[in-house]
């Protein structure tokens, strides 16, 4: 039950002092506040994971792989699996806008959401409802039979009413988009499909590829997909951020130089990341 019902911490916060638990408001996901938004977002949660990220977890890395573009080069760019894009617009500041292309994608980059009777419901992009939220507790549909004794009738009256399209990226990079004449690009993408549009010469998995998510035949498929989508000689960045012995984050990547269907790895940060042998092989 408790992964079904959450304390709205917004509303619980300011009843008792200290408070530990429960999740940011989700319904602050409207706010105009870059901060707001992204605190917001924390408490959305797609399929058991939630959708938390922050900028400046990818330094090393990004540095290191700026100083591998050749001088004069416009590489073009797809980040998978980007979440709020908050890593990808450190990238694109960093790169001072040398680029081509900035691919900005994730499986759940956008949903919908209405408001009925009290509650704001949101629905990702196979039209489920994967949150609930009310001025008291955010409810996920982690046990369905509970969230549908819940909810079923409320979602049942709102099938058929039009919803609001809502984008789940960072408000800094939905404005720096606006102004790129293009070259900024977020879409929605699976990183198990064949990536459908041009071939790129840099390709960035941020804590996305490893096991505490997917099987190796999945991450082997992945892989597969990715170097689909590079250029000869392009390069792969997999990042992973872990909690380290003294109980902070350490930055851990692996750089690999596409050589035909294989990998070769040219660089690791830390260590390097534990798919490393599925990816090489």
């Amino acid at each position: 039950m408790f992964q079904t019902i959450k304390l709205n911490k917004e509303y619980w916060s300011k009843r008792i002092p200290g408070l530990k638990y429960g999740v940011p408001d989700p319904r602050k996901i409207f706010s105009p506040a870059a901060e707001t938004f992204s605190k917001a977002l924390t408490s959305f949660n797609f399929s058991g994971v939630f959708k938390t990220t922050q900028g400046g977890r990818h330094k090393l890395t990004q540095s290191f792989v700026k100083e591998q573009i050749p001088a004069g080069n416009l590489p073009a760019i797809l980040d998978i699996g980007a979440s709020d894009g908050s890593t990808s617009l450190d990238f694109i500041k960093l790169l001072g806008g040398a680029f081509k292309k900035y691919y900005v994608t994730d499986y759940n980059i956008s949903c919908t959401w209405i408001e009925y009777k009290g509650y704001h419901f949101f629905f990702d992009h196979k039209n489920e409802c994967f949150l609930a939220a009310s001025g008291k507790f955010v409810f996920y549909p982690a046990n369905k039979k509970l969230f549908n004794f819940l909810f079923g009738k409320k979602l049942e009256a709102i099938a058929g009413l039009p919803k609001k399209e809502l984008l789940l990226v960072n408000r800094e990079l939905q404005q720096l988009q606006q102004q790129s004449n293009g070259r900024i690009q977020i879409r929605l993408h699976d990183v198990f499909q064949p990536w459908p549009l041009e071939k790129t010469n840099i390709v960035v998995a941020g804590n996305l590829l490893n096991r505490a998510y997917f099987t190796d035949g999945q991450i082997r498929t992945a892989l597969g997909n990715c170097n689909q989508a590079l250029e000869e000689g392009g390069l792969l960045v997999i990042i992973r951020n872990k909690l380290n012995e003294n109980g902070t984050e350490e930055e851990r990547s692996g750089i690999y130089r596409k050589s035909g269907s294989r990998f070769i790895k040219i660089h690791e940060i830390n260590g390097g990341v534990e798919i490393n042998d599925l990816v090489i092989t």
